[in-house]
Protein backbone atom coordinates (compact mmCIF):
# COMPACT_ATOMS: atom_id res chain seq x y z
CA UNK A 1 0.00 0.00 0.00
CA UNK A 2 1.31 3.61 -1.09
CA UNK A 3 1.62 6.00 1.59
CA UNK A 4 2.51 9.55 2.06
CA UNK A 5 4.21 10.71 5.16
CA UNK A 6 4.12 14.54 6.25
CA UNK A 7 6.68 15.16 8.81
CA UNK A 8 6.90 19.21 10.04
CA UNK A 9 10.97 19.70 11.13
CA UNK A 10 9.72 22.68 12.51
CA UNK A 11 6.89 22.04 15.02
CA UNK A 12 8.84 18.50 16.65
CA UNK A 13 5.54 18.47 18.86
CA UNK A 14 3.18 17.70 16.45
CA UNK A 15 2.71 14.03 15.26
CA UNK A 16 3.60 12.49 11.66
CA UNK A 17 0.23 12.07 9.45
CA UNK A 18 -0.22 8.88 7.02
CA UNK A 19 -2.74 8.66 4.97
CA UNK A 20 -3.48 5.54 3.09
CA UNK A 21 -3.80 6.44 -0.36
CA UNK A 22 -5.77 3.29 -1.64
CA UNK A 23 -8.81 1.86 0.07
CA UNK A 24 -10.64 -1.79 -0.69
CA UNK A 25 -14.02 -0.83 -1.80
CA UNK A 26 -15.88 -2.95 0.59
CA UNK A 27 -13.61 -1.40 3.62
CA UNK A 28 -14.60 2.32 2.86
CA UNK A 29 -17.92 3.95 4.73
CA UNK A 30 -19.67 4.19 1.97
CA UNK A 31 -19.42 0.42 1.72
CA UNK A 32 -20.14 -0.71 4.83
CA UNK A 33 -23.51 1.75 4.67
CA UNK A 34 -24.33 0.09 1.26
CA UNK A 35 -24.44 -3.65 2.76
CA UNK A 36 -26.30 -2.78 5.66
CA UNK A 37 -29.05 -1.07 3.74
CA UNK A 38 -29.34 -3.91 2.00
CA UNK A 39 -29.40 -6.33 4.84
CA UNK A 40 -32.31 -4.02 6.07
CA UNK A 41 -34.19 -4.39 2.13
CA UNK A 42 -33.83 -8.08 2.69
CA UNK A 43 -35.54 -8.29 6.26
CA UNK A 44 -38.15 -6.33 5.13
CA UNK A 45 -38.84 -8.12 2.42
CA UNK A 46 -39.00 -11.54 4.55
CA UNK A 47 -40.99 -9.80 6.90
CA UNK A 48 -43.26 -8.57 4.29
CA UNK A 49 -43.70 -12.06 2.83
CA UNK A 50 -43.95 -13.77 6.38
CA UNK A 51 -47.22 -11.55 7.23
CA UNK A 52 -48.93 -12.79 3.64
CA UNK A 53 -48.35 -16.18 3.81
CA UNK A 54 -49.46 -15.94 7.57
CA UNK A 55 -52.86 -13.77 6.47
CA UNK A 56 -53.69 -16.16 3.86
CA UNK A 57 -53.35 -19.41 6.20
CA UNK A 58 -56.04 -18.03 8.24
CA UNK A 59 -57.93 -16.44 5.39
CA UNK A 60 -58.10 -20.48 4.24
CA UNK A 61 -58.48 -21.73 7.70
CA UNK A 62 -61.66 -20.14 8.02
CA UNK A 63 -63.08 -20.14 4.74
CA UNK A 64 -63.09 -23.90 4.72
CA UNK A 65 -64.60 -23.59 8.34
CA UNK A 66 -67.62 -21.73 6.62
CA UNK A 67 -67.90 -24.27 3.98
CA UNK A 68 -68.26 -26.89 6.77
CA UNK A 69 -70.66 -24.90 9.42
CA UNK A 70 -69.64 -27.32 11.88
CA UNK A 71 -67.08 -28.13 14.07
CA UNK A 72 -66.45 -29.43 17.98
CA UNK A 73 -65.42 -27.68 20.64
CA UNK A 74 -62.47 -29.11 22.39
CA UNK A 75 -60.21 -28.62 18.80
CA UNK A 76 -62.14 -24.94 18.06
CA UNK A 77 -60.80 -24.03 21.69
CA UNK A 78 -57.36 -25.68 20.94
CA UNK A 79 -57.03 -23.52 17.58
CA UNK A 80 -57.91 -20.59 19.39
CA UNK A 81 -55.05 -20.98 21.85
CA UNK A 82 -52.34 -21.50 19.21
CA UNK A 83 -53.28 -18.68 17.03
CA UNK A 84 -53.30 -16.40 19.70
CA UNK A 85 -49.84 -17.53 20.86
CA UNK A 86 -48.62 -17.16 17.66
CA UNK A 87 -50.02 -13.98 17.18
CA UNK A 88 -48.08 -12.76 20.30
CA UNK A 89 -44.31 -14.18 18.62
CA UNK A 90 -45.71 -12.42 15.20
CA UNK A 91 -45.99 -8.61 18.36
CA UNK A 92 -42.55 -9.49 19.73
CA UNK A 93 -40.96 -10.60 16.60
CA UNK A 94 -42.55 -6.93 15.36
CA UNK A 95 -41.05 -5.17 17.73
CA UNK A 96 -37.97 -6.59 17.69
CA UNK A 97 -37.37 -5.69 14.00
CA UNK A 98 -38.74 -2.09 15.15
CA UNK A 99 -35.32 -2.00 17.15
CA UNK A 100 -33.32 -3.68 15.16
CA UNK A 101 -34.46 -0.77 12.28
CA UNK A 102 -34.21 1.65 14.81
CA UNK A 103 -30.61 0.48 15.82
CA UNK A 104 -29.60 -0.01 12.10
CA UNK A 105 -30.59 3.76 11.11
CA UNK A 106 -28.77 5.18 14.60
CA UNK A 107 -25.51 3.33 13.62
CA UNK A 108 -25.82 4.58 9.72
CA UNK A 109 -26.23 8.04 11.34
CA UNK A 110 -23.23 7.70 13.29
CA UNK A 111 -21.64 6.45 10.22
CA UNK A 112 -22.74 9.35 8.51
CA UNK A 113 -21.01 11.52 11.73
CA UNK A 114 -17.84 9.61 11.36
CA UNK A 115 -17.21 9.94 7.84
CA UNK A 116 -17.87 13.41 8.02
CA UNK A 117 -15.85 13.92 10.78
CA UNK A 118 -13.51 11.88 9.24
CA UNK A 119 -13.33 14.60 5.66
CA UNK A 120 -13.28 17.40 8.31
CA UNK A 121 -10.14 16.30 9.71
CA UNK A 122 -8.78 15.30 6.36
CA UNK A 123 -9.31 19.11 5.23
CA UNK A 124 -8.14 20.57 8.44
CA UNK A 125 -4.89 18.28 7.94
CA UNK A 126 -4.77 19.38 4.40
CA UNK A 127 -5.05 23.34 5.21
CA UNK A 128 -2.76 22.61 8.54
CA UNK A 129 0.21 21.36 5.92
CA UNK A 130 -0.66 24.08 3.57
CA UNK A 131 -0.55 27.07 5.97
CA UNK A 132 2.73 25.35 7.66
CA UNK A 133 4.66 25.33 3.98
CA UNK A 134 3.44 28.63 3.33
CA UNK A 135 4.83 29.72 6.95
CA UNK A 136 8.54 28.35 5.99
CA UNK A 137 8.45 29.60 2.45
CA UNK A 138 7.38 33.17 4.20
CA UNK A 139 10.60 32.77 6.50
CA UNK A 140 12.66 32.02 2.84
CA UNK A 141 11.30 33.96 0.11
CA UNK A 142 7.81 36.06 -0.20
CA UNK A 143 7.07 36.18 -3.78
CA UNK A 144 5.65 32.55 -3.84
CA UNK A 145 2.42 33.67 -1.67
CA UNK A 146 -0.19 34.61 -4.47
CA UNK A 147 0.16 31.19 -5.57
CA UNK A 148 -0.40 29.67 -2.38
CA UNK A 149 -3.00 31.70 -1.86
CA UNK A 150 -4.61 30.22 -5.24
CA UNK A 151 -4.10 27.07 -4.16
CA UNK A 152 -5.64 27.33 -0.82
CA UNK A 153 -8.65 29.02 -3.04
CA UNK A 154 -8.73 25.56 -5.12
CA UNK A 155 -8.32 23.50 -2.19
CA UNK A 156 -11.84 25.39 -0.23
CA UNK A 157 -13.48 25.66 -3.65
CA UNK A 158 -12.66 21.43 -4.13
CA UNK A 159 -13.82 20.65 -0.52
CA UNK A 160 -17.12 22.71 -0.83
CA UNK A 161 -17.85 21.13 -3.52
CA UNK A 162 -17.22 17.41 -1.48
CA UNK A 163 -19.72 18.97 1.04
CA UNK A 164 -22.58 19.51 -1.35
CA UNK A 165 -22.08 16.23 -3.00
CA UNK A 166 -22.32 14.76 0.60
CA UNK A 167 -25.57 16.69 1.19
CA UNK A 168 -26.90 15.54 -1.80
CA UNK A 169 -26.06 11.91 -0.62
CA UNK A 170 -27.61 12.75 2.53
CA UNK A 171 -31.08 13.95 1.12
CA UNK A 172 -31.33 10.90 -0.67
CA UNK A 173 -31.03 8.71 1.69
CA UNK A 174 -33.37 10.86 3.77
CA UNK A 175 -35.94 10.14 1.05
CA UNK A 176 -35.20 6.65 1.15
CA UNK A 177 -36.21 6.50 4.66
CA UNK A 178 -39.09 8.18 4.48
CA UNK A 179 -40.47 5.89 1.74
CA UNK A 180 -39.83 2.71 3.86
CA UNK A 181 -41.75 4.81 6.77
CA UNK A 182 -44.84 4.53 4.29
CA UNK A 183 -44.79 0.95 3.71
CA UNK A 184 -44.50 0.30 6.99
CA UNK A 185 -47.44 2.55 7.40
CA UNK A 186 -49.86 0.95 5.25
CA UNK A 187 -48.40 -2.55 6.11
CA UNK A 188 -49.87 -1.93 9.68
CA UNK A 189 -52.88 -0.40 8.12
CA UNK A 190 -53.83 -4.24 6.64
CA UNK A 191 -52.61 -5.76 9.78
CA UNK A 192 -55.63 -4.16 11.12
CA UNK A 193 -58.07 -4.90 8.52
CA UNK A 194 -56.82 -8.42 8.45
CA UNK A 195 -57.71 -8.29 12.38
CA UNK A 196 -60.99 -6.77 11.66
CA UNK A 197 -61.62 -9.82 9.81
CA UNK A 198 -60.48 -12.68 12.14
CA UNK A 199 -62.73 -10.58 14.68
CA UNK A 200 -65.73 -10.77 12.34
CA UNK A 201 -65.13 -14.39 10.99
CA UNK A 202 -64.63 -15.64 14.74
CA UNK A 203 -68.14 -14.43 16.01
CA UNK A 204 -69.59 -16.07 12.96
CA UNK A 205 -67.78 -19.33 14.18
CA UNK A 206 -69.07 -18.79 17.59
CA UNK A 207 -73.14 -18.48 15.85
CA UNK A 208 -72.25 -22.07 14.12
CA UNK A 209 -71.54 -23.51 17.04
CA UNK A 210 -74.62 -22.29 18.83
CA UNK A 211 -76.59 -23.74 15.57
CA UNK A 212 -74.49 -26.91 16.42
CA UNK A 213 -75.38 -27.44 19.55
CA UNK A 214 -79.72 -26.97 18.12
CA UNK A 215 -78.64 -28.88 16.02
CA UNK A 216 -77.28 -31.95 17.86
CA UNK A 217 -80.28 -31.92 19.94
CA UNK A 218 -82.63 -31.90 16.86
CA UNK A 219 -80.31 -35.32 16.27
CA UNK A 220 -81.43 -36.94 19.65
CA UNK A 221 -84.89 -36.45 19.08
CA UNK A 222 -84.83 -37.84 15.43
CA UNK A 223 -83.70 -41.26 15.31
CA UNK A 224 -85.56 -41.85 12.29
CA UNK A 225 -82.31 -39.67 10.62
CA UNK A 226 -79.66 -42.22 11.38
CA UNK A 227 -78.25 -41.90 7.88
CA UNK A 228 -77.90 -38.74 7.85
CA UNK A 229 -76.35 -38.19 11.23
CA UNK A 230 -73.74 -41.14 9.59
CA UNK A 231 -72.94 -38.50 7.22
CA UNK A 232 -72.94 -35.72 9.40
CA UNK A 233 -70.36 -38.11 11.85
CA UNK A 234 -67.87 -38.66 8.91
CA UNK A 235 -67.95 -34.77 7.78
CA UNK A 236 -66.94 -33.71 11.13
CA UNK A 237 -64.46 -36.96 11.29
CA UNK A 238 -62.55 -35.38 8.14
CA UNK A 239 -63.01 -31.72 9.80
CA UNK A 240 -60.67 -32.88 12.77
CA UNK A 241 -58.42 -34.51 10.84
CA UNK A 242 -58.14 -31.23 8.83
CA UNK A 243 -58.05 -29.27 12.13
CA UNK A 244 -55.67 -31.55 13.50
CA UNK A 245 -53.63 -30.62 10.83
CA UNK A 246 -54.33 -27.46 11.05
CA UNK A 247 -53.12 -27.10 14.72
CA UNK A 248 -49.92 -29.05 13.39
CA UNK A 249 -48.95 -26.21 10.65
CA UNK A 250 -49.71 -23.72 13.50
CA UNK A 251 -47.09 -25.08 15.79
CA UNK A 252 -44.75 -24.89 13.46
CA UNK A 253 -45.23 -21.65 12.80
CA UNK A 254 -44.94 -21.03 16.72
CA UNK A 255 -41.51 -22.56 16.67
CA UNK A 256 -40.28 -20.51 13.61
CA UNK A 257 -41.25 -17.86 15.04
CA UNK A 258 -39.25 -18.41 18.47
CA UNK A 259 -36.54 -18.91 16.38
CA UNK A 260 -37.17 -15.71 14.67
CA UNK A 261 -37.41 -13.95 17.78
CA UNK A 262 -33.95 -15.41 19.08
CA UNK A 263 -32.09 -14.39 15.91
CA UNK A 264 -33.56 -11.32 15.94
CA UNK A 265 -32.21 -10.69 19.95
CA UNK A 266 -28.64 -11.42 18.90
CA UNK A 267 -28.93 -9.17 15.79
CA UNK A 268 -30.13 -6.29 18.38
CA UNK A 269 -27.27 -6.98 20.78
CA UNK A 270 -24.85 -7.02 17.66
CA UNK A 271 -26.26 -3.47 16.85
CA UNK A 272 -26.53 -2.15 20.35
CA UNK A 273 -22.43 -3.00 20.21
CA UNK A 274 -22.10 -1.72 17.05
CA UNK A 275 -23.27 1.38 17.98
CA UNK A 276 -21.11 1.93 20.82
CA UNK A 277 -17.96 1.39 18.68
CA UNK A 278 -18.91 3.41 16.29
CA UNK A 279 -19.65 6.17 19.29
CA UNK A 280 -16.49 6.14 20.79
CA UNK A 281 -15.39 6.29 16.91
CA UNK A 282 -17.29 9.39 16.86
CA UNK A 283 -15.81 11.63 19.84
CA UNK A 284 -12.05 10.22 18.63
CA UNK A 285 -12.52 11.90 15.42
CA UNK A 286 -14.05 14.70 17.18
CA UNK A 287 -11.26 15.61 19.70
CA UNK A 288 -8.41 15.23 16.27
CA UNK A 289 -10.42 17.44 14.27
CA UNK A 290 -10.40 20.25 17.46
CA UNK A 291 -6.39 19.98 17.89
CA UNK A 292 -6.06 20.14 13.69
CA UNK A 293 -8.40 23.30 13.70
CA UNK A 294 -6.03 24.60 17.04
CA UNK A 295 -3.19 23.86 14.57
CA UNK A 296 -4.52 25.51 11.81
CA UNK A 297 -5.32 28.94 13.82
CA UNK A 298 -2.00 28.95 15.44
CA UNK A 299 -0.06 28.49 12.21
CA UNK A 300 -2.69 31.46 10.43
CA UNK A 301 -1.43 33.59 13.58
CA UNK A 302 2.24 33.25 12.68
CA UNK A 303 1.64 33.80 8.69
CA UNK A 304 -0.23 37.11 9.84
CA UNK A 305 2.98 37.83 11.97
CA UNK A 306 5.50 37.45 9.60
CA UNK A 307 3.14 38.89 7.27
CA UNK A 308 3.41 41.93 9.36
CA UNK A 309 7.45 41.36 10.64
CA UNK A 310 7.91 41.84 6.80
CA UNK A 311 5.89 45.04 6.13
CA UNK A 312 7.78 46.41 9.09
CA UNK A 313 11.62 45.82 7.16
CA UNK A 314 10.09 47.85 3.76
CA UNK A 315 10.97 51.27 4.36
CA UNK A 316 11.12 53.21 1.01
CA UNK A 317 9.10 56.05 3.18
CA UNK A 318 11.42 58.79 4.92
CA UNK A 319 13.07 58.41 7.93
CA UNK A 320 10.51 57.53 10.52
CA UNK A 321 7.87 56.77 8.28
CA UNK A 322 6.93 52.77 7.59
CA UNK A 323 5.70 52.08 4.29
CA UNK A 324 2.56 50.02 4.07
CA UNK A 325 0.47 49.38 0.50
CA UNK A 326 0.49 52.56 -1.32
CA UNK A 327 0.73 54.49 2.27
CA UNK A 328 3.53 55.89 4.48
CA UNK A 329 2.79 55.31 8.94
CA UNK A 330 4.45 57.21 11.38
CA UNK A 331 3.94 56.43 15.06
CA UNK A 332 4.56 59.56 17.57
CA UNK A 333 7.13 59.26 20.09
CA UNK A 334 5.24 61.64 22.66
CA UNK A 335 1.76 61.37 24.00
CA UNK A 336 -1.22 64.12 23.14
CA UNK A 337 -4.80 64.17 22.47
CA UNK A 338 -6.80 62.83 19.46
CA UNK A 339 -7.20 66.32 18.25
CA UNK A 340 -3.75 67.45 19.13
CA UNK A 341 -2.70 64.60 16.86
CA UNK A 342 -4.59 65.10 14.20
CA UNK A 343 -2.91 68.87 13.75
CA UNK A 344 0.33 67.19 13.91
CA UNK A 345 -0.02 64.86 11.34
CA UNK A 346 -1.38 67.98 9.14
CA UNK A 347 1.63 69.68 9.73
CA UNK A 348 3.71 66.65 8.25
CA UNK A 349 1.44 66.56 5.20
CA UNK A 350 -0.95 63.30 6.14
CA UNK A 351 -4.10 62.55 8.42
CA UNK A 352 -4.90 59.95 11.62
CA UNK A 353 -5.03 56.90 10.13
CA UNK A 354 -8.05 55.42 8.30
CA UNK A 355 -8.59 51.94 8.52
CA UNK A 356 -9.39 50.49 5.25
CA UNK A 357 -9.02 46.86 5.41
CA UNK A 358 -8.20 43.87 7.31
CA UNK A 359 -4.57 43.74 6.63
CA UNK A 360 -4.39 47.48 7.39
CA UNK A 361 -5.91 46.60 10.57
CA UNK A 362 -3.33 44.35 11.61
CA UNK A 363 -0.71 46.48 10.35
CA UNK A 364 -1.15 49.24 12.58
CA UNK A 365 -1.91 46.87 15.77
CA UNK A 366 1.74 45.58 14.72
CA UNK A 367 3.32 48.41 16.35
CA UNK A 368 2.66 47.39 20.17
CA UNK A 369 1.40 50.87 21.16
CA UNK A 370 -2.05 52.33 22.08
CA UNK A 371 -2.44 54.41 19.66
CA UNK A 372 -5.54 56.84 18.62
CA UNK A 373 -7.00 56.22 15.06
CA UNK A 374 -8.37 59.11 12.58
CA UNK A 375 -12.10 58.52 14.15
CA UNK A 376 -14.04 60.31 16.09
CA UNK A 377 -17.61 60.83 17.15
CA UNK A 378 -19.45 63.57 16.44
CA UNK A 379 -23.28 64.59 17.77
CA UNK A 380 -23.18 60.82 18.87
CA UNK A 381 -21.96 59.61 15.20
CA UNK A 382 -18.76 57.65 14.47
CA UNK A 383 -16.46 59.56 11.85
CA UNK A 384 -13.55 59.55 9.88
CA UNK A 385 -11.46 62.49 9.57
CA UNK A 386 -11.62 62.60 5.82
CA UNK A 387 -15.54 61.67 5.70
CA UNK A 388 -15.20 58.26 4.30
CA UNK A 389 -18.40 55.63 5.18
CA UNK A 390 -17.40 54.22 8.44
CA UNK A 391 -16.72 50.75 7.66
CA UNK A 392 -15.25 48.36 8.69
CA UNK A 393 -14.70 47.99 12.34
CA UNK A 394 -12.82 45.95 14.75
CA UNK A 395 -14.75 46.85 17.89
CA UNK A 396 -13.14 44.64 21.51
CA UNK A 397 -15.92 42.84 22.67
CA UNK A 398 -18.20 45.10 24.65
CA UNK A 399 -17.26 48.09 22.54
CA UNK A 400 -18.13 50.90 21.89
CA UNK A 401 -19.45 51.49 25.97
CA UNK A 402 -19.63 54.95 25.85
CA UNK A 403 -22.58 54.78 24.10
CA UNK A 404 -23.94 58.13 25.99
CA UNK A 405 -21.19 60.18 24.87
CA UNK A 406 -21.59 62.68 22.27
CA UNK A 407 -17.84 63.19 21.89
CA UNK A 408 -15.36 60.21 22.11
CA UNK A 409 -11.87 58.98 20.52
CA UNK A 410 -11.29 55.52 19.42
CA UNK A 411 -7.85 53.79 20.17
CA UNK A 412 -6.06 50.63 18.93
CA UNK A 413 -5.32 48.62 22.22
CA UNK A 414 -2.91 46.36 23.13
CA UNK A 415 -4.79 44.45 25.92
CA UNK A 416 -6.68 42.93 22.81
CA UNK A 417 -5.43 39.42 21.97
CA UNK A 418 -7.33 39.07 18.55
CA UNK A 419 -5.74 42.05 16.54
CA UNK A 420 -9.15 42.08 14.63
CA UNK A 421 -10.67 42.76 17.88
CA UNK A 422 -9.18 45.71 19.54
CA UNK A 423 -10.74 49.37 18.81
CA UNK A 424 -11.48 51.00 22.72
CA UNK A 425 -13.28 53.92 22.52
CA UNK A 426 -12.91 56.67 25.79
CA UNK A 427 -12.03 60.38 26.43
CA UNK A 428 -9.68 61.82 24.21
CA UNK A 429 -6.64 61.88 26.83
CA UNK A 430 -3.08 61.63 25.50
CA UNK A 431 -1.77 58.79 23.94
CA UNK A 432 -0.06 58.26 21.07
CA UNK A 433 -1.42 58.20 17.47
CA UNK A 434 -0.49 57.04 14.18
CA UNK A 435 -0.27 59.42 10.87
CA UNK A 436 -1.21 58.55 7.67
CA UNK A 437 -0.09 59.97 4.24
CA UNK A 438 -0.05 58.82 0.45
CA UNK A 439 3.42 57.22 -0.51
CA UNK A 440 5.14 59.21 -3.38
CA UNK A 441 8.61 57.43 -4.57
Amino acid sequence: MQTMDIDDDTSPNKPSVTFSANFQWWKRPSGIAAVCLGLLCVLLLAGIIGLSVYYGVIDHHYSTEGDQQTSYSLLTKEGDLQPTSYNNLTKEGAELQSSYNTLTQERDELQTSYNTLTKERDELQTSYNTLTEERDQLQNSLTTRTAEREKLQNSLNSRTAERDQLQNSLNTRTTERDQLQNSLTTKTKEKDQLQNTLTTITRERDQLQNSLTTRTKDRDQQQNSLKVMTADRDQLKNSLNSRTKERDQLQNNLNTRTTEKNQLQNSLTTKTKEKDQLQNTLTTITRERDQLQNNLNTTTTERDQFKTRLRFYEKPCLDGWWKFGTSCYYVSSTMDSSGAGQKECRTMGGELVIINSREEQIFIHGFKKNVWIGTYKKDGIWEWVDDTPFKPTYWMEGEPNNLNDKAACVEISQTASDPLKSWKDGPCIPKHWVCEKPFTP
